[in-house]
């Protein structure tokens, strides 16, 4: 699967979410507890050209505080205008930049994800390619870091998506579109809203912790 490929079509569909924004859209909180709309798009520019060493400094600025470094790094690049936000977006379609710690792999995970956290806050829904959603949730349902630890919510659950051919996992199932299971494993507990299943309350004690 070309990863690329999939990163490149992401990067212009959020960009023209960012192009069509207005600007209480951007200032709406996200799904992501603390963050703006505007904050969760500068995170996202920043990791399309963030390099190894300049996220050392950065982190250890932040006492190692890995979740702090994000927050505060996102809100601080999130205060750029608008139209600088939405410029930076589109100039990262056809980048071969990476994050530090992260592979091509994991692209499909990062830029669904992402744009759900503005999607959903503002009320923006958007079908996603089977193929690419299905490249996303075969990733974050094998991912264990401290981040996005989807193996450890996924284990021992038989996660099933109904809008799409995907399944993971034995257990008692949870399941429901592959979105609203994709944003589960990533920690959004909105989507437990659209999911069912005996294994439901297991998936949803661990978004607590």
């Amino acid at each position: 699967m070309d990863y690329w490929a999939i990163a490149d079509a992401e990067r212009t569909a959020y960009a023209d979410l960012c192009d069509s924004m207005t600007p209480a859209q951007w200032d709406t909180p996200s799904l992501c507890d603390g963050w703006k709309v505007r904050d969760v798009v500068a995170h996202v520019n920043d990791g399309n050209d963030l390099k190894l060493g300049r996220a050392l400094l950065t982190l250890a600025k932040y006492g190692f505080r890995l979740n702090t470094m994000l927050q505060r790094e996102a809100q601080k690049q999130g205060t750029q205008a608008t139209e600088q936000l939405a410029s930076a977006m589109r100039a990262s379609i056809g980048s071969r930049s990476l994050p530090p710690g992260t592979k091509p792999i994991d692209l499909p995970v990062e830029y669904i994800v992402h744009q759900q956290d503005v999607r959903r806050a503002i009320g923006i829904p958007r079908s996603y390619p089977a193929d690419t959603m299905r490249a996303a949730l075969d990733r974050l349902s094998g991912m264990g870091n401290a981040i996005l630890p989807g193996k450890k919510r996924a284990h021992g659950l038989h996660l099933r998506a109904t809008d799409l051919d995907w399944e993971h996992g034995e257990g008692d199932e949870v399941s429901g579109p592959g979105e609203a299971l994709l944003l589960a494993m990533a920690g959004r507990d909105v989507a437990l809203a659209d999911l069912q299943g005996q294994g439901l309350e297991t998936l949803k004690s661990r978004l607590a912790h």
